[in-house]
């Protein structure tokens, strides 16, 4: 296990104490900002923690949740929040025309690698100010390095982060908020885990998870098509002068051979003012492609990692692409590391992993 050290920080990221902790609870994850619970006893608590800082893990921890209990003699405070990527979602992304925003982005949508457009969603609402009040993030960016698939993404409504991570999980991609503890700055960055997969080009150590080799325990495999939709119809509908019109997308995401797709009705309310006709066409079809990204066939795989075999942290870290080998259900893919569950306890330390829906291997 890698070491873990924690300091409690106030609200101008000043030291108030080193965390001597009984339980804590370090939940790492790829496509969504991460979590987390310490517990302490009541003589290490103090008001003024606002942050929980590692050296140890990536993450920094900011509180929103405290907790006092005393049972059976014994008091102790739980404090629970989120990861610092977390923050983003202070802030929406609102549609175009929003006449009193005074810093509004000019664009109504960005196209092209996913990393750029990510980046340019983050610069253009990491500030928002009216005539009457402002709200800044307090985060700098770091700068695109162009990766990631091309795409498309309109100005619909959502939260920043929410939006950021529907940019980049396409690509196999996240974002982080790093924090400097000697300059006492944070900073946003788009990264991508490493390819450790067999197959790779990379020079990466290969990693293999599996059931055969006896490096993994309690695997849990999930394979869930109940929801799944590889078809859409986006339909937007406008009243001008209490009479209705509607202009309809069919969007297909169907593979060559595959005799069957379902429908996915959605509802459109972007505003056609806004748009040519080519973009109207456009920002439907990525309406119907972002609903049928939360459509799939679902593969979730988990288990326990096994001390002594791969380290945490040095042959692999969440993000990663790695194999996975099941043979007792036939199961041989490829799937990226998206969760790292940490639960240190009694000095002892447990982590349960948590590989998406990978990229199945035909054999």
């Amino acid at each position: 296990m890698k070491s873990f050290n924690a300091i409690a920080l106030n609200k101008n990221y000043e030291i108030v104490s080193l965390l001597r902790f009984t339980n804590l609870q370090w939940n790492r994850k790829y496509h969504e900002s991460g979590n987390f619970s310490i517990q302490i006893p009541l003589k290490q608590y103090s008001p003024d923690i606002r942050y929980i800082y590692t050296k140890d893990r990536p993450e920094m921890g900011k509180v929103t949740q405290r907790n006092f209990v005393n049972q059976n003699g014994y008091s102790y405070m739980q404090l629970s929040g989120y990861f610092l990527e977390k923050e983003l979602d202070r802030h929406v992304v609102f549609p175009y025309g929003t006449s009193n925003v005074t810093n509004a982005p000019s664009w109504v949508y960005q196209s092209g690698k996913a990393e750029t457009v990510a980046y340019a969603y983050f610069n253009g609402f990491k500030t928002i100010t009216t005539e009457s009040a402002s709200s800044d993030l307090g985060i700098t960016a770091g700068t695109s390095k162009g990766r990631g698939k091309y795409s498309v993404h309109y100005r619909n409504g959502e939260y920043l982060g929410y939006k950021i991570y529907d940019i980049l999980k396409p690509s196999g991609m996240s974002y982080r908020v790093l924090y400097d503890f000697v300059n006492s700055a944070r900073k946003f960055e788009v990264w991508i885990g490493l390819d450790r997969t067999e197959e790779n080009a990379d020079g990466n150590n290969p990693i293999i998870f599996s059931t055969k080799y006896g490096n993994i325990k309690n695997p849990n495999v999930l394979i869930d098509e109940t929801e799944y939709k590889n078809a859409c119809i986006v339909i937007n509908e406008q009243s001008v002068n209490e009479v209705s019109s509607y202009i309809s997308r069919a969007v297909f995401l169907t593979e060559e051979g595959e005799d069957l797709y379902q429908f996915l009705r959605e509802s459109s309310t972007l505003n056609r003012n806004d748009y040519t006709e080519s973009e109207l066409e456009s920002a439907l079809d990525n309406e119907g492609i972002n609903a049928l990204g939360n459509a799939v066939k679902i593969i979730n795989v988990e288990f326990d990692a096994m001390e002594g075999s791969y380290e945490y942290m040095e042959d692999f870290d969440i993000g990663d692409l790695c194999n996975i080998e099941i043979p007792e259900i036939g199961l041989s893919a490829q799937a990226r590391l998206i969760g790292c569950y940490e639960v240190m306890k009694s000095g002892q330390w447990t982590m349960t992993m948590e590989f998406g829906t990978p990229v199945i291997i035909k054999k």
